[in-house]
């Protein structure tokens, strides 16, 4: 059974695999950066559903929203890094698979990348702060998208 998708979960999640704590590690890499958030990420998104119909590829693509987040992460610009970041999940969330259904592009992406941009030229937060914008953002693009199914059945919303 799939559960809708949770805020404080991703936030969570986030907060002990991607970010770094106060005298934690960082990651050696971008790429490594990427990789924890897209782990996160995915993970969290593989309980979405579109009415009961669950999140089939959520796992499959979690390497696609990988190598997007390292190439956001690799800006040296907050602004472009954030948008950068919230084209990457829009476009790891579009085509993925709920049953017979396929998802939409985002229809909040375009006022996620400055939420996400916000965040990470705040240098004043904490990690719990910037974790729940970031979650907060993500949550937004999955909410936001419609999931289109072949008749008879009529598109869903993801939750």
């Amino acid at each position: 059974m799939t559960m809708p998708l949770v805020l404080a979960s991703l936030k969570s999640s986030f907060e002990s695999q991607w970010l770094v704590p106060s005298g934690g590690s960082y990651p050696a890499s971008a790429q490594e950066s990427g990789d924890r958030f897209a782990t996160a990420v995915a993970t969290w998104f593989s309980a979405a559903a579109a009415g009961a119909f669950p999140c089939t590829t959520a796992m499959a693509r979690k390497s696609q929203l990988a190598a997007s987040a390292a190439a956001a992460f690799s800006t040296q610009a907050s602004v472009a890094a954030g948008n950068a970041l919230a084209l990457g999940v829009a476009l790891y969330i579009v085509g993925q698979q709920f049953g017979a259904g396929i998802a939409n592009i985002p229809l909040a992406q375009g006022a996620v990348g400055p939420l996400f941009g916000a965040a990470f030229a705040d240098l004043q937060s904490g990690i719990s702060e910037k974790a729940q914008q970031v979650a907060t953002g993500c949550l937004l693009l999955a909410v936001s998208t419609i999931v289109v199914f072949p008749p008879p059945l009529t598109p869903l919303p993801v939750s």
